[in-house]
């Protein structure tokens, strides 16, 4: 897999603290994707770990979230552990068309330029009580269900203004990061799977309409990644409620992550198959591997 010579613009990167460690059920091992910076470990999301894949292939990766002090220290992770690693930052509200219209216009046009949009409620959007955006209906809060639904909008926008970069290029590769939860559903899901079912069904229709333009979208749907977004114990207990639905029980065992790497590897792939993959789905070793509710 080779993606030298492309610039990738990656969205939603972003880290959290370690506050529990999940291990895997074959090795036994964390199954988060570690991050070290001034002797705190971190958990990389799905667009970090997308970001390093990438580099680790040898795109120029660009990095785009709201916080500058975790784009600095995706940064620096990524330029110390690859060798000749090209890693630049933009610190954007998603939110603002104003700043995204700058964003474009910044990003030079020497390389194919692909995008991955990796862009969740995980990197902080909007502050839930402990953490948790597995609700029942009676407690979703209006901020909450704004918040679900700004990640699809923004996906749109953003989408709007790169296509006529995307369309002058020989080709383009697009990776839209959704959810299984976009197939399937359980109680206390309804507003977080709604919203992923959207990017979902997004992506698809977009796939139909851009594949003539030589714009190629992959709709990437993991399970429960260990992102930090399952370290509060609320959060894991609402999740092991979800896995009875499924005939799961987690009562005797940690809840069953991927790790975040395993996630990016498979973008890279969509990004370097000389097929157009139209969709992923993957869950970790021991969750419930089910497809639809």
């Amino acid at each position: 897999m080779n993606l030298q010579g492309t610039r990738i613009l990656i969205t939603g990167v972003g880290i959290k603290p370690v506050e529990y460690v999940f291990t895997d059920i074959t090795t036994g091992q964390p199954s988060h994707t570690s991050v070290l910076a001034d002797g705190k470990e971190y958990k990389a999301n799905i667009g970090a770990a997308t970001a390093f894949e990438c580099a680790k292939n040898g795109a120029v990766v660009h990095l785009v979230a709201r916080t500058e002090s975790k784009l600095q220290i995706i940064k620096k992770w990524i330029e110390e552990s690859v060798s000749g690693a090209q890693v630049k930052y933009s610190a954007v509200d998603l939110g603002d068309i104003a700043a995204l219209q700058k964003l474009v216009a910044s990003i030079p046009d020497d390389l194919p330029l692909y995008w991955v949009q990796s862009v969740g409620l995980g990197a902080g959007t909007v502050q839930v009580k402990d953490d948790n955006p597995y609700l029942l209906i009676d407690d979703l809060s209006e901020d909450l269900i704004e918040a679900e639904l700004s990640v699809l909008k923004n996906t749109v926008s953003l989408l709007r203004l790169l296509l006529s970069r995307f369309r002058k290029q020989k080709e383009t590769r697009v990776c839209v990061v959704s959810s299984m939860s976009a197939i399937r559903s359980v109680i206390s899901g309804s507003m977080h799977m709604a919203a992923k079912g959207a990017i979902s069904r997004f992506a698809n229709a977009a796939t139909i309409e851009l594949d003539k333009d030589k714009i190629f979208v992959t709709d990437m749907r993991p399970g429960i990644v260990d992102t930090g977004m399952y370290d509060s114990k609320v959060v894991q207990e609402t999740v092991s409620m979800m896995g009875k639905n499924y005939g799961y029980d987690y009562s005797k065992t940690n809840i069953f992550c991927a790790p975040p790497s395993a996630v990016g590897k498979a973008i890279v792939s969509a990004l370097t198959s000389e097929a157009h993959i139209l969709s992923i789905n993957m869950v970790a070793r021991g969750q419930w591997p089910h497809e639809q509710s």
